[in-house]
């Protein structure tokens, strides 16, 4: 079994738009190549977001830059689907649908609400959040739980108390900001609130949003998150996920699992599977998903890290019986014809 745990892009967009603004920052200064962020449904493995999120320390000289970049890290700027988890009449109903949508966003991870008497703890547990990144990511998201009610509650709204999962940033902006007491080094990261403010009565939804429309390939796009424990399907989107940085390559995919070399090829064997026929079926699903987007041969050829045209097409052929052009061709008749068909009923 292998046991990894991504993170969407989408999810930390925020956080480049805000480091570029403050800080004159950007993710691809971090070497993170720039079609990853670029396409934001995209699964990054959480060790890696951690350390993006120390070595952003590194550079702004600043341990709670969570705090300076606090009125982004909302899910206002998340954009469509950011707004859809605010999009609750009131906040008990957005409670839940944050708990459970944000197992889309990030895998391994525990999002709910705990009862405590007259207290409601909003919880975040991760057993994959580790190390120094470890102390931003439960900062980050102690801000996007308490920006999201004041969203519902008003600006002046602070919680009653904060308790976070990480070692202390000592910093006067954090207290700013939460205006309640703080405990580090705690079991889970949670804000607790009064259950009193769950009345309908003492809070309004944020300002309304227009209704989300999804279509087939981001509903796909949206649905692939791996859990912890499905080797085929965490296989998968760590080939996809290296092909953001190179053809794929069993060093790469060995050091993201913490294994080496012939101990993935030996897990890999266990399910029957070899590396490279395994990386040809991945790279070419991918392939299909950029047919589907109309992009050039050429396009999606560069965009999967295959040296050349000529040696997509030829990978492409073994997988499929015939070439990526004929292919695509055929899809697009197809995806025609349905829409056709589809106007005609309708």
């Amino acid at each position: 079994m292998l046991d990894i745990a991504f993170i969407r892009t989408l999810f930390i967009k925020p956080l480049d738009y805000a480091i570029q603004k403050h800080y004159g920052l950007s993710f691809q200064q971090l070497d993170i190549p720039e079609l990853l962020i670029r396409e934001s449904m995209s699964l990054i493995p959480f060790k890696d977001y951690l350390f993006w999120l120390d070595r952003i320390e590194e550079l702004t000289n600043d341990p709670s830059y969570m705090i300076t970049l606090a009125d982004q890290m909302t899910f206002s700027s998340m954009g469509g689907l950011g707004e859809w988890y605010l999009s609750c009449p009131d906040l008990p109903l957005a409670l839940r649908r944050i708990n459970y949508g944000l197992s889309c966003l990030q895998s391994g991870a525990s999002y709910h609400s705990e009862l405590s008497g007259k207290i409601i703890k909003w919880t975040y547990e991760n057993p994959y959040s580790k190390g120094k990144g470890s102390r931003h990511d439960h900062l980050r998201v102690a801000v996007l739980f308490t920006q999201t009610l004041r969203d519902y509650m008003g600006e002046d709204f602070s919680p009653l108390k904060i308790e976070i999962n990480a070692q202390e940033i000592r910093s006067e902006k954090i207290a700013e900001f939460f205006q309640c007491p703080i405990r580090w080094g705690a079991p889970k990261t949670q804000v607790w609130l009064p259950m009193s403010i769950l009345g309908a009565s003492n809070n309004q939804p944020p300002k309304s949003t227009k209704p989300m429309l999804v279509s087939n390939l981001q509903l796909d796009d949206f649905l692939n998150m791996p859990q912890p424990a499905d080797t085929a399907k965490l296989m998968f989107e760590l080939i996809n996920y290296s092909r953001y940085y190179q053809y794929p390559n069993l060093e790469f995919i060995a050091e993201q699992l913490s294994l080496s070399k012939q101990q993935l090829q030996r897990r890999l064997h266990h399910f029957g599977w070899t590396f490279t026929d395994t990386t040809n079926y991945v790279l070419c699903n991918i392939a299909i998903k950029y047919m589907q987007q109309a992009l050039p041969i050429e396009q999606i050829a560069a965009n999967l890290s295959y040296k050349n045209v000529q040696s997509f097409t030829k990978a492409f052929q073994r997988n499929r019986g015939i070439t990526p052009l004929q292919y695509q061709q055929q899809l697009l008749e197809k995806q025609q014809n349905f829409t056709c068909l589809k106007t005609k009923k309708g």
